[in-house]
């Protein structure tokens, strides 16, 4: 299928760039020709038991492929290159920007090696950060195969040599084999590699790897572009998720159950697949609700999230234990004032839950936005190696543990400027010593990874061999469950296909994902109403098809999606980090919050209602810190259908933005926590690091 899908691909660039709308219905045309379903075109299972277990399988598979492509990233972090390449299949590929393509492990691995200086892990005092995001995957047919889109966002640095900003999607595909997920195909396509100083706004005199040496691909690229400043739409390995929903990775199946009948064994199968996977979705939301708490000092609210007896240790500071002591510690750090920016940011998250579904263990990535006003940007970079209790049917943390890979100063970058890792406070001693002392960036950087290798390693929890205990839950009651479980991986998919749409001005593609009552509302424009509103307010920001020279991308993470019970509307909370700007002229970086609403026409879901609420932009070379920008305002050339829906001021005014949904614990709406008078606390570093 796979192979089918890259001879359509071929045939359709022959001759050059054909429009969008010419090159749908071509594709079509050679699906029917070729007898080939597009990528994850999706055979309906039978409306049966055993078609329940499977759409259960290719849930459970889905999240196997998000793991396998996020250890990929921290394995790239340490140059942990014989790691990678056991997660790839024997007669894998694997083409990195114009590198050319390399074929089967060997290759692969030689190809690596070079990028590592010959050898496996850092250089002494080198940053390889590799993060891995916005996911839009979709599975075959045949649940064997999958093709992949993500997005990189890479820290690269030699302390006092360089520090370079690099970015750009892969688009990837896997096979199951013997059961085990691995990556097939690996193909990243460059949007810039660029001087920590002056980032996008400049450009590379060399490639990134001008000073190594490579061997020879095996095959010519597939792909040609030039690099930044050149602008490229690189292929998009997903149908859209509106006007091709049945072959998406957002399409969502109908379920009916009237009338069917299961087996005791298949009841009890469904249940532990379906329960495992609201775990994971349960913990998802936990962890990002902390990350999104502590943008705002919601201290209290964060407490609850740990049981009476969880710890939390961060950096260097030592272990503390206990709910009371946990909230003491977070008192500690300050308290919400104008002038400081505190965002948190939880990302690239494996989970593994334990098999009795009682306990489980998570690494997450967190990228630090902090700082105040007329002081100092602080940019950060941390590793959270967690384990989490069901406590009462919720889950809680029991244990937080963040561990700082790099802090610096954003004005001067990782090359130049690095933070020493922090020690036990005098004015506030810990419980427990910290569980490792070590040195973050540019000193060796020590975060243990919970797990081994996905495909070659052993599994985090030892198998259960005793029989399953019988369902609890009736075949209709398992049913929905797993029907809204869908629902929430599509609306992700979704939104995560609208921002890659809007980074090379698609305004079409993006426009389409909008009911036809659909909203949009950006920052303090004003709403505009209806999906042609919509598809105009977005000229507001050029012309469609991309444009040279300029910067447009809009990183999406952090979802916590909630899904009606009928499963027919939704709403979703996403974090987005924007990089701006245009060569020569300007580069801007900035932060904000969606809070959105969606809608199911007709089994396809659709966005009712895009409200992105900005919490910072600012210019990249001065920070946060000393240029801070406003969030926009209404258009005078397209003035809005409707003012705001509410008034704010962004960073360096504190705000915080509305929860469509209550403390994942306590099942309250969180506190609003009031701006204080006084100075924050003060952000001190070691002048002579």
């Amino acid at each position: 299928m796979l192979e089918n899908n890259a001879l359509i691909e071929s045939a359709l660039n022959v001759g050059g760039e054909m429009p969008s709308s010419a090159k749908r219905f071509m594709q079509s045309l050679l699906c029917l020709l070729l007898g080939a379903l597009p990528v994850g075109a999706h055979a309906a299972p039978a409306p049966d038991a055993a078609g329940l277990l499977q759409r259960a399988e290719r849930a459970l598979d889905l999240k196997e492929i998000e793991r396998l492509q996020r250890s990929y990233g921290y394995y790239i972090d340490r140059s942990d290159w014989d790691n990678v390449v056991d997660l790839l299949t024997d007669d894998a590929t694997a083409e990195y920007g114009q590198s050319g393509v390399y074929v089967g492990k060997s290759s692969i691995r030689g190809l690596l090696y070079g990028i590592g200086y010959g050898k496996r892990g850092l250089m002494p005092q080198q940053l390889r950060e590799h993060t891995q995001l916005q996911p839009v995957i979709t599975l075959a047919a045949d649940g064997n195969s999958a093709r992949g889109r993500w997005r990189a966002v890479v820290l690269l640095g030699q302390f006092e040599q360089y520090a370079r900003w690099q970015i750009g999607p892969y688009e990837n595909d896997y096979r199951k084999e013997n059961g085990k997920w691995k990556i097939s195909r690996l193909h990243w396509y460059e949007t810039f590699t660029v001087p920590y100083a002056g980032g996008w706004k400049t450009k590379m005199e060399a490639t990134n790897v001008a000073d190594r040496k490579l061997p020879p691909p095996d095959r010519p690229v597939t792909f040609k572009y030039e690099p930044w400043p050149s602008v490229y739409l690189p292929p998009y390995g997903f149908s859209h998720p509106v006007r091709e929903a049945a072959n998406s990775a957002s399409a969502v199946p109908a379920t009916a159950t009237s009338n069917i009948k299961a087996t005791p064994q298949q009841l009890a199968r469904l249940q532990q697949a379906v329960t495992h996977l609201e775990d994971e979705h349960e913990i998802e939301i936990l962890q990002r609700t902390y990350g999104y708490y502590v943008d705002k000092n919601l201290w209290s609210e964060i407490a609850q999230l740990f049981p009476e007896d969880g710890t939390l240790e961060i950096g260097g500071r030592g272990v503390f234990v206990g709910r009371k002591r946990v909230q003491q510690y977070l008192e500690w750090l300050g308290f919400p004032v104008h002038g400081r920016l505190y965002d948190h940011t939880q990302m690239q998250p494996v989970i593994h839950v334990s098999p009795d579904g009682m306990t489980a263990k998570g690494r997450w990535r967190a990228l630090v936005f902090g700082g105040d006003y007329g002081a100092v940007s602080v940019f950060g970079d941390c590793i959270y190696e967690n384990e989490y209790r069901k406590v009462n049917g919720k889950w809680m943390i029991q244990k937080l543990h963040a561990y700082f890979e790099m802090y610096t100063d954003l004005d001067k970058g990782w090359g130049v400027r690095a933070w020493p890792n922090t020690r036990p406070e005098k004015d506030l001693p810990p419980d427990l010593p910290p569980t490792t002392v070590y040195d973050m960036y540019p000193g060796v950087i020590t975060s243990p990874l919970h797990y081994e290798n996905p495909v070659t390693g052993k599994p985090v929890f030892a198998a259960v061999k005793a029989s399953l205990p019988p369902a609890t839950a009736t075949l209709d009651e398992l049913a929905t469950r797993l029907s809204r479980l869908e629902d929430a991986r599509a609306i992700e998919y979704l939104h995560n296909a609208y921002s890659y749409y809007l980074d090379r001005w698609q305004w079409d593609d993006a426009a389409d994902l909008f009911a036809s009552d659909g909203s949009i509302e950006l920052a303090q424009r004003g709403v505009y109403a209806g999906k042609a509103r919509v598809r105009r307010f977005l000229e507001l920001f050029g012309t469609q098809g991309v444009h040279q020279g300029e910067l447009f991308d809009h990183v999406q993470y952090q979802p916590v999606v909630h899904v009606a019970p009928d499963g027919l509307t939704a709403k979703a909370r996403v974090r987005e980090f924007s990089m701006e700007g245009k060569y020569g002229v300007d580069a801007s970086i900035g932060g904000g919050i969606f809070e959105n609403e969606y809608v199911k026409e007709n089994g396809v879901w659709k966005i009712k209602t895009l409200h992105q609420y900005t919490t910072f932009v600012a210019d990249l070379e001065r920070g946060w810190a000393g240029g801070p920008r406003p969030a926009p305002g209404a258009s005078t050339v397209l003035p809005p259908d409707k003012p705001p829906t509410l008034k704010y001021q962004s960073y360096p005014i504190y705000y915080l933005q509305p929860f469509h949904y209550p403390n994942p614990v306590t099942g309250l709406m969180p506190k609003m926590v009031d701006v204080q008078s006084g100075r924050p606390r003060e952000i001190t570093f070691d002048a002579k690091k």
